[in-house]
């Protein structure tokens, strides 16, 4: 990662999607709007895409890294039901 030293080292950027999927692209926001007028939802991502010695702008290089790596999956997982589970059930012809 570039050392940074200054706001003009790095620019924030938001992820390109065609049809809701990524293109690979980022495109550079605007440093006059709010992030609010940048057109982004709530739940995007924001990128940072750092200058070299030039000023050019380098890749964005992602790593994503896993949600729960530590937790057991879930479709593997043994669920056992109470018998005497309380809730929501369907009505059957003894409870008349």
């Amino acid at each position: 990662m570039p050392k940074v030293e200054k706001e003009s080292d790095f620019e924030l950027c938001k992820e390109n999607k065609d049809k809701g999927r990524p293109t690979g692209e980022y495109e550079t926001l605007d440093v006059s709007k709010q992030l609010k007028e940048c057109g982004l939802a709530g739940y995007d991502t924001l990128y940072i895409q750092f200058r070299d010695s030039s000023g050019e702008l380098l890749p964005v290089v992602v790593q994503t890294p896993a949600i729960d790596d530590d937790e057991e999956d879930p479709l593997q997982a043994d669920f056992v039901g109470s018998s005497t589970s309380k809730g929501k059930r369907k009505r059957t012809l003894q409870d008349n």
